[in-house]
């Protein structure tokens, strides 16, 4: 299996998806007027951010395996004395997410679809107890509404089910 900075090169797959994404995403907000793109310009640079860490953090190196652990430690599976980049959720499964995610916002809108996704992930990819996996997703959920709904006074997408336009 071809490699890349010693990790298999499909372990990269999810984060680059996700860091060309970002891209795609930045390109498209920064046609709209200023006003309009402030806050889909600060989310699309925040995951660009985000997904240029997962990437680097895949690196089969110390620094790469030391961001892992503190980023996130379920990825690292041990085998033997060393370890090794392992995703604990598998490709298909993250990019399934990823459409799950997306669809839930265009559907039935960010307050509906976030908490659903949380929950599925904590049930699926974790193994969560469902009760915890509700609280979580409820919790999630009213740190969106709080920061978003109430703090920066944003209306938040209600999906194209509940009145939102495309």
């Amino acid at each position: 299996m071809k490699t890349l900075f010693a990790t298999r090169w499909v372990h990269y797959l999810p984060a680059l998806f996700a860091w060309l994404f970002a891209v795609g995403f930045l390109v498209l907000t920064y046609r709209l007027p200023p006003i309009a793109r402030a806050m889909p310009v600060l989310v699309g640079w925040a995951t660009l951010g985000l997904a240029s860490l997962d990437l680097i953090s895949r690196t089969g190196g110390a620094f790469g395996q030391g961001l892992m652990r503190a980023l996130n430690p379920s990825g690292l599976k041990l085998q033997g004395d060393a370890d090794t980049l392992e995703p604990r959720f598998g490709l298909k499964s993250g990019i399934g997410m990823v459409v799950l995610l997306v669809v839930g916002f265009l559907s039935i809108g960010i307050l509906l679809a976030a908490p659903l996704v949380i929950f599925i992930a904590l049930m699926l990819a974790n193994r969560r107890e469902p009760l915890l996996s509700a609280a979580i997703a409820a919790g999630a959920t009213l740190v969106i509404w709080l920061l978003f709904a109430v703090l920066l006074r944003l209306q938040l997408y209600p999906g194209l089910i509940f009145g939102g336009a495309l």
